[in-house]
């Protein structure tokens, strides 16, 4: 269980995050011109946090998520990266994406195989 005391989500108008005990739950829609300047450092400080609490698995849900433009899926690329990379490679990310949402149906599987001894896909239907 991550620890996010001092940690707080963004505030963007199209998109909803949440912690949760097992990690995030993001809902809504990441289709602004650039996401990456709030989202990027947000996810980036929760990769750290995950690192120096030396958590296990960090769970994104992003079921709910229905849309997102490419600027937007570069933050989930970049933080495939991270994971996959040391000190990130401690943890496992694990994402739950929804069958019936087309951009996580046809993005997804490709950014597992980008790290694929350290993220995790979960069937989320």
């Amino acid at each position: 269980m991550l620890n996010t005391r001092g940690l707080e989500p963004p505030e963007l108008a199209s998109v909803r995050i949440v912690f949760t005990p097992a990690g995030l739950v993001l809902s809504g829609t990441i289709t602004t011109k650039e996401p990456g300047s709030a989202l990027s450092l947000f996810f980036r400080a929760v990769h750290e946090l995950s690192i120096a609490e030396r958590i296990q698995e960090l769970c994104i849900d992003v079921r709910a998520l229905t849309l997102v433009n490419s600027s937007a899926l570069r933050l989930f690329i970049d933080w495939a990266i991270w994971v996959s990379q040391p000190p990130g490679a401690s943890y496992k990310l694990r994402f739950i994406p929804s069958p019936h949402v087309t951009w996580q149906r046809l993005s997804f599987p490709p950014l597992a195989q980008l790290a694929a001894k350290h993220l995790i896909l979960e069937d989320g239907a």
